[in-house]
């Protein structure tokens, strides 16, 4: 399964998010050769962190997507992170809400693909090799 993480941030997050991210693909770079079912091959992942005014939301700018294309086997996903959370936490923190991105994706994308995507296992990998345990992520919080 091959995960791409890329991100929308605004300038005052983008580094901590960029090394963060940086972190996690690495990471999940193991998983490229593991099999979690037929229906997907890859997902792309893209927390939006900015700081978005009424006007922006109005104007439908950083609006979150979860799109799941059978035919292709490929998915992306653009969920946001709060923006003041992200910004007044500490390292660990802001590594929590990213994690926490991630797994809504992967949860999300289990309801949709229910043919043959074994959803649960790649989420308990993910979480193995970010060293997060599942009650931890399930406590964050992202909106």
């Amino acid at each position: 399964m091959e995960i791409f993480l890329s991100g929308e941030t605004d300038m005052e997050v983008a580094e901590q998010f960029r090394e963060i991210r940086n972190e996690f693909e690495a990471k999940l770079e193991s998983l490229k050769d593991k099999n979690y079912g037929s229906e997907l091959q890859s997902i792309g992942i893209t927390p939006i962190v900015v700081n978005l005014s009424p006007e922006y939301e109005e104007s439908g700018f950083f609006k979150e997507r979860k799109l799941f294309k059978k035919k292709e086997k490929d998915a992306g996903y653009r969920l946001r992170i709060n923006f003041e959370k992200f910004v007044s936490g500490d390292y660990n923190i802001k590594r929590l809400l990213l994690a926490k991105n991630i797994i809504d994706s992967i949860r999300s994308l289990g309801t949709k693909a229910k043919k043959d995507f074994d959803a649960i296992s790649l989420e308990k990998d993910i979480l193995y090799l970010l060293d997060i345990g599942v009650e931890t992520i399930n406590k964050v919080d992202i909106k």
